[in-house]
């Protein structure tokens, strides 16, 4: 199984419970290290830093992949690019699934469009220093638009009460 953005390796821990193998990837050292520390004894699981637009260094061959609380920070323009990445390595026949927020989560603090029509909104890191991040949420629409050509038995569904939506699909 291939994790994109594995963060702390909080939901690489759940995954790795039932999963053969995992390869947590994230383009931060300092999350990889978290995560690595969480996870240390389970032997199932390998890290490597990567980019997630590009997973450099990532072998093809995965028979699943998933990401949670990823895509909604992807600008809609690399989404595309990004999807396209993750699907080349992975077999056809591959199982994918993102987990991610949806609007009614939590109240964001200045939340707009840019130029580029992606949401932003912005966070304060506990040093008090102010970011915007990409806050997107993909309608069912957008994501079957994005994955006609490339999946099948694409499924998206909203989850209010947890505020949440999940998205998964087989690889053509």
């Amino acid at each position: 199984m291939l994790e994109i953005a594995c963060g702390t390796g909080y939901w690489t821990k759940v995954i790795a419970e039932t999963a053969n193998s995992v390869l947590a990837t994230d383009i931060s050292p300092e999350m990889i290290e978290i995560a690595r520390e969480r996870l240390s004894g389970i032997q199932n699981v390998k890290f490597l830093m990567t980019d997630a637009y590009s997973l450099d260094g990532v072998p093809e061959g995965f028979t699943a992949a998933f990401a949670i609380w990823w895509w909604s920070h992807i600008p809609k323009s690399c989404l595309p690019g990004f999807l396209s990445v993750l699907h080349s390595k992975l077999q056809s026949g591959a199982f994918v699934l993102f987990v991610d927020q949806i609007p009614s989560a939590y109240e964001a603090k200045g939340r707009h469009k840019n130029e580029a029509g992606d949401f932003v909104e912005e966070r304060t890191l506990p040093d008090r220093k102010k970011y915007e991040i990409v806050k997107n949420f993909p309608t069912e629409k957008e994501a079957f638009d994005l994955l006609k050509d490339s999946a099948k038995d694409i499924v998206y569904r909203e989850y209010l009460e947890e505020h949440a939506w999940n998205l998964n699909y087989t690889i053509i």
